[in-house]
């Protein structure tokens, strides 16, 4: 798995991009641009930022995990049916008034592109089991060999090549990997690390959403930073009986706060 920033610079000066546009509320000076930016952000005040987009570009990605990160509708938006008919840098193009809570996204086709000898992924647990791991890949192996079989059959009774692609991909597994391009605002991505940096989180998608911070720091540290669990931003836990204990409960801080104040 791969994770690139498509639009690098924009990531760079997100601060004082986001500034110039802020800097209206209070007629500010745009030579503090920067400075305000990063306040807002630091307060929490990020309705500014809806006008940036943070792009990502990943590859090699299983398609259940690619399935989960498009499964964020705060901060995400395509036309569904036109997914198959534009790439990533045609659609931002196309649509001129994105709604400003939204991430758009898009990914490689099931329908059109031809996956023959597809690659997928192995979940670590079953990597590290030889005999599962045998198993494992020879079901992988045994798919596309029927898959190949399915393509010959459609291919010599003059079925349209189009067509043999989108219905032979039918059999392909959760597993197979794809390419994903995917634009958060600053805050939808904020939120997505929440839930996607918890250890709840499935380790595939946890694993990515990792990848995508580490993407981010190498450009902007400071928004990096900002990247982190959901218990971490409000120093407890929200999951309830599923907490990985890591951080107090809710009801936990208030009782704390509440002894402290007693005294």
């Amino acid at each position: 798995m791969k994770v690139e920033i498509i639009n690098p610079e924009e990531l760079k000066n997100l601060y004082k991009n986001h500034g110039v546009f802020a800097c209206t509320c209070y007629d500010t000076p745009e030579k503090y641009a920067e400075r305000v930016g990063k306040s807002c952000e630091k307060s929490g005040h990020m309705s500014g930022s809806r006008c940036e987009y943070i792009k990502f570009r990943i590859t090699d990605v299983d398609r259940g995990t690619a399935e989960q990160c498009m499964r964020h509708e705060i901060g995400v938006s395509f036309p569904f049916e036109d997914m198959d008919n534009y790439t990533f840098d045609e659609y931002s193009e196309k649509v001129i008034d994105v709604s400003p809570d939204q991430i758009v996204k898009n990914m490689g086709s099931f329908r059109y592109i031809d996956k023959d000898g597809f690659t997928y992924t192995t979940p670590k647990e079953i990597e590290n089991n030889q005999r599962a791991k045998l198993i494992y890949d020879t079901l992988m192996c045994s798919i596309n060999t029927a898959r190949s079989e399915l393509k010959d059959i459609l291919d010599n009774n003059d079925v349209d090549t189009k067509r043999v692609n989108e219905c032979i991909n039918f059999v392909l597994p959760r597993a197979t990997n794809s390419t994903l391009t995917i634009g958060f605002t600053p805050e939808a991505l904020i939120r997505f690390m929440h839930k996607r940096l918890c250890n709840r989180a499935q380790p595939e998608i946890q694993k990515l959403a990792i990848a995508m911070k580490q993407a981010v720091k190498e450009i902007n540290e400071d928004f990096a930073n900002e990247l982190v669990p959901h218990c971490v931003h409000l120093m407890w836990c929200p999951e309830g009986r599923m907490s990985c204990g890591i951080y107090p409960s809710k009801v936990k801080v208030r009782e704390l706060i509440q002894s402290v104040v007693k005294k």
